[in-house]
């Protein structure tokens, strides 16, 4: 009698549901399970995962690594700002022609050649703190001497200096560069890479920008561009101070480097 009731009608009816509810059933429980595993999570209803960061942890965790490139970042500002001062002092204030300010300041690329393989030396005798520390330090002396220079300085007292500058910043350097290497992330080469690249491109526009951000506009509406000029470039040394202060910064990141 309950089939009579039915009829085809209801037998139809019936095992659609049968078919249908079990479906339904799956559907709920796999939306519930993935809600629940969302919220366990804490990512709400999002399904899209986190963008990884543009340096990984692994490599700003690494105190040789970060030190150094805080280390390239300053003595390339140092270097740099050093040598846009120096430019206007000898050009503007002392007048030579371009070959002979390039004789002046040959001794810094003789010595930064040389100073290459003596750093490299240093690493390994004494260590890359103390190679850093001392050519830092270099960089410092050099600069706060280049902004005493005044248009009484000889050539041997002008090329000491520039001597020294090309030494420290060459023992600063290799030092920095070896210790990223040796010291990098396994993995994370590339990202090293780019990130001392990246050092060495913003360290001499810092130090240029320092500098000419505190140069003083000396020329006014009466006084003539030769006179205007010497009164820039006079002032200019006085800001090497500056530079100078920017590149003692990397005695911290340099005495943070690794004692072997």
């Amino acid at each position: 009698m309950a089939g009579a009731r039915r009829g085809p009608g209801g037998s139809a009816s019936l095992r659609l549901r049968e078919s249908t509810l079990p479906l339904f059933a799956h559907l709920a429980e796999l939306v519930g399970r993935d809600r629940d595993e969302n919220a366990e999570r804490g990512t709400g209803t999002s399904y899209e995962a986190a963008p990884p960061p543009a340096v990984p942890a692994e490599v700003t965790r690494s105190v040789p690594v970060m030190a150094s490139m805080a280390l390239l970042l300053v003595t390339w500002a140092g270097m740099f700002g050093a040598l846009f001062v120096a430019t206007f002092f000898l050009q503007r204030r002392l007048g030579p022609d371009p070959l002979t300010t390039g004789l002046r300041v040959l001794p810094l690329t003789a010595l930064m050649i040389i100073g290459a393989p003596a750093a490299a030396a240093g690493v390994r005798r004494f260590g890359p703190r103390r190679t850093a520390v001392a050519g830092q330090a270099g960089v410092v002396l050099a600069v706060v001497g280049l902004s005493r220079l005044s248009p009484a300085s000889s050539w041997p007292e002008t090329g000491a200096l520039f001597a020294v500058l090309g030494a420290g910043f060459a023992a600063a350097l290799v030092t920095s560069t070896g210790t990223v290497v040796g010291d990098a992330p396994r993995g994370y080469a590339g990202v090293i890479g780019g990130l001392k690249q990246t050092a060495m491109n913003v360290g001499p526009t810092l130090g240029i920008a320092v500098v000419a951000g505190l140069m003083p506009l000396a020329s006014s509406a009466g006084a003539a561009p030769a006179e205007a000029a010497r009164a820039m470039s006079g002032s200019a040394m006085g800001q090497a101070l500056a530079v100078a202060a920017l590149a003692a910064l990397g005695l911290v990141p340099a005495s943070a480097l690794p004692r072997r």
